[in-house]
């Protein structure tokens, strides 16, 4: 018994050694890379070395203190993530707000036309209006038209995508075999991985020709751009759509069937209904990325600042949000850079709410299924 007792203090020391050794690894640690981010910061010409320093006493640490290095790591990455989204969301109001405070309500001119404001869902009755609605040169910077275009293509793709990916979510959850899926769902998800300028060059070459012969148009249109950022969304619509679909208790399906259903009956009165919230938020997630679509929209559109007329013409064109900064940008001036980060920060509102709102529906769906209010 008497022998037991060095063992046991001398356990209790090494322990307590040990929670030395880790927090003096975890704090050093810690102090470097605080070090490193300064250094970057203040002195661009030594954050090599420095960095160098964090890395080796990282591993170091990783070595003699694993656990504790790790919960470091993953706390310092997510720190790191949250301070670089507050940073971006800063710098891009902080850079719109002196085309707010200098402009106001001069973003969103009405064009004229015969010298009275075209009709635009009865806003021209409040918004300012003016001939001239984009023209750098004279300081007139409207973004009324590319929220329109905006608007168009993203209804477009909302068409394409919704039901596509509802129909494809169905097959894929509810009729495929268990072989056939393993097929079908990695390939749906390559599509999301096809650089977004391949869907717009593929979609100028192969739908603009098309249209041209078909629908006698002369040129690229909303149509094009909707049907190609349709395409684009359908792997987030039918992937989201297919995990809510999957989600949806089995019993619920099975006692469907019991009374006689049939596997179409069952999919449109239980599955479909019961999976309701999540499939509204894979068609809002789809629809987020329509509206924050760039390079395809870019390369079938180019950078047209016109107004549609008539306003609901899907064969007319003009740039979109994203397409009016990726093609301004490069030879914009101060102002017009301004005016651009307002484009920005539009399109990061809408995105982000977009992406809370779907978050919200999917966690209420979440909850439904399993039986809680």
């Amino acid at each position: 018994m008497t022998e037991d007792i060095p063992t046991t203090e001398g356990e209790a020391v090494s322990g307590g050694d040990r929670v030395d050794g880790s927090t003096l690894a975890v704090v050093t640690i810690a102090t470097t890379l605080v070090a490193t981010i300064l250094v970057f910061l203040f002195r661009p010409a030594l954050a090599l070395p420095m960095l160098l320093a964090f890395v080796f006493v990282t591993a170091v640490g990783w070595v003699t203190y694993q656990a504790e290095v790790a919960r470091l790591l993953t706390l310092v990455a997510t720190v790191l993530t949250v301070l670089t989204v507050a940073f971006i969301t800063f710098f891009l109001f902080a850079s719109a707000l002196p085309a707010f405070l200098e402009r106001g309500l001069g973003l969103l001119l009405i064009p004229e036309q015969g010298g009275n404001a075209r009709w635009f869902f009865w806003l021209e009755s409040v918004l300012p209006s003016d001939s001239t609605y984009w023209n750098p040169l004279s300081g007139a910077y409207s973004l009324i038209p590319m929220i329109w275009a905006t608007v168009v293509v993203t209804i477009i793709a909302g068409a394409v995508a919704g039901p596509l990916g509802l129909f494809g979510a169905l097959f894929i959850a509810e009729v495929a075999s268990d072989r056939l899926r393993e097929l079908i769902k990695p390939g749906v998800e390559i599509l999301a991985g096809i650089p977004s300028i391949v869907y717009g060059f593929i979609g100028f070459q192969v739908l603009n020709g098309f249209i041209q012969t078909n629908f006698l148009d002369d040129g690229a249109s909303f149509l094009i751009a909707g049907i190609v950022v349709g395409v684009m969304a359908l792997p987030t619509v039918v992937s989201v759509g297919e995990d809510a679909l999957s989600s949806v208790p089995q019993s619920m399906g099975d006692g469907s069937v019991a009374m006689g259903a049939t596997e179409w009956q069952t999919m449109k009165s239980i599955s479909i209904p019961a999976a309701f919230s999540g499939i509204s938020a894979a068609v809002i997630l789809g629809l987020g990325r329509a509206i924050g679509e760039t390079m395809a929209v870019a390369a079938i559109m180019a950078s047209g600042t016109q107004f549609a007329d008539p306003l609901f013409d899907i064969f007319d064109a003009n740039a979109t949000l994203t397409s009016l900064i990726a093609t301004q940008y490069g030879s914009a001036s101060e102002s017009t850079v301004d005016v651009l980060f307002v484009a920005g920060v539009m399109l990061f509102v809408i995105v982000a709410g977009m992406s809370i709102v779907s978050q919200y529906i999917e966690r209420r769906m979440q909850r439904k299924l399993k039986g809680q209010q």
